[in-house]
């Protein structure tokens, strides 16, 4: 039989056997027998772990009164009508709750948690009520950054299908700069999020290779009869790692350096740029940081950000990008 050494469902069955109406005391044996026929098998010297840790370890916070009765020869509950399944959420718990509703409630709008919306909402009014018994304050403490919004959303549901039952799609996609669209005959791999905007990852049987469309310029998707052509290649989850965005060019990775000045500097050393990021140099003068980058349209756009509070060390070809997008917006200016 399976070996079984979950603390939690332990816990539970302790609980439910201290709490059964029709027998009070317990014999350690007696609650491993029943362990037994659910297949779960620990030593009695476990067992007496668990009754400690249910009535003193702080982390459980269960504080359960459970005594011995040399009279009955078992264990009970010296309050009949505890139970652990009834344990009163703490402050923390109905922080840490109202802070995972509000999380969810920022992705309103995709289909596949439409079935959760209602759910959502009784949530949020309960950790709403849950927070005016706890605090005086007449407001949330804490402002998520919300989503505005988003044009494309509601194909997420359908391409998020396609993705988990590896089924091909047809998809009208037009580009900002076209008057009408073009359809795509799609094997879809991975759906990215970058800036509040979501972008699909496949293979394009027009284009022969991976592309990567955004939600926003897709205008229908509809089932192709077409047989499914998996990824190709190493770790897809790993296919952005070395991109800010979503932007793959042929280039390969590069060493990218940026100098930041002192201010900016301290920001950029407590919020990386990437994961890559390592600080070669951190002066008086500005800090030197190095990354492992693709560089993209996305990565220019992050450090033109900055303004004079960045400069391009390395790639050239980088700094000469930048040089050029900089001059760009200084003759708009001299036009007007």
């Amino acid at each position: 039989m399976p070996l079984v050494k979950n603390a939690l469902t332990r816990y539970l069955l302790i609980n439910e056997c201290l709490t059964n109406p029709r027998k009070r005391y317990w014999t350690i044996e007696e609650i491993m027998e029943k362990a037994e026929k659910r297949d779960i098998i620990v030593s009695k010297r476990t067992f007496e772990m668990d009754f400690a840790a249910m009535r003193y370890d702080e982390r459980l916070n269960y504080h359960a009164p459970i005594l011995y009765c040399k009279r009955n020869k078992g264990f009970y509950y010296s309050d009949p009508d505890y139970s652990i399944e009834k344990l009163p959420l703490s402050d923390n718990d109905i922080e840490t709750f109202g802070l995972i509703v509000e999380s969810f409630q920022r992705f309103r709008g995709a289909q596949v948690l439409d079935q959760l919306e209602g759910m959502f909402d009784k949530l949020g009014k309960v950790a709403g009520q849950l927070k005016e018994k706890k605090t005086k304050l007449p407001y949330s403490p804490i402002v998520f950054e919300r989503i505005p919004y988003c044009k494309g959303i509601e194909h997420f549901d359908k391409l998020y299908q396609a993705i988990l039952r590896q089924k091909p799609v047809t998809i009208r996609y037009r580009k900002f700069e076209h008057l009408t669209g073009k359809e795509h005959t799609f094997h879809p791999y991975l759906l990215k999020e970058y800036k509040f905007r979501w972008y699909l990852l496949g293979y394009s049987e027009n284009r022969r290779g991976k592309l990567i469309l955004a939600l926003d310029r897709v205008e229908d998707v509809t089932s192709a009869k077409v047989s499914f052509k998996p990824y190709k290649g190493a770790d897809i989850e790993r296919y952005f790692y070395h991109t800010i965005g979503v932007t793959i060019n042929n280039n390969p990775v590069q060493e990218v350096m940026l100098w930041f000045s002192p201010s900016q500097g301290n920001y950029v050393k407590t919020q990386h740029l990437h994961a890559t990021q390592e600080i070669v140099s951190d002066t008086p003068q500005g800090m030197t940081v190095r990354l492992q980058l693709i560089p993209n349209y996305e990565l220019l756009q992050t450090l033109l950000a900055f303004g004079p509070e960045v400069k391009v060390l390395e790639p050239l070809s980088l700094k000469d990008d930048l040089k050029e997008m900089l001059a760009k917006s200084l003759r708009l200016y001299e036009q007007s």
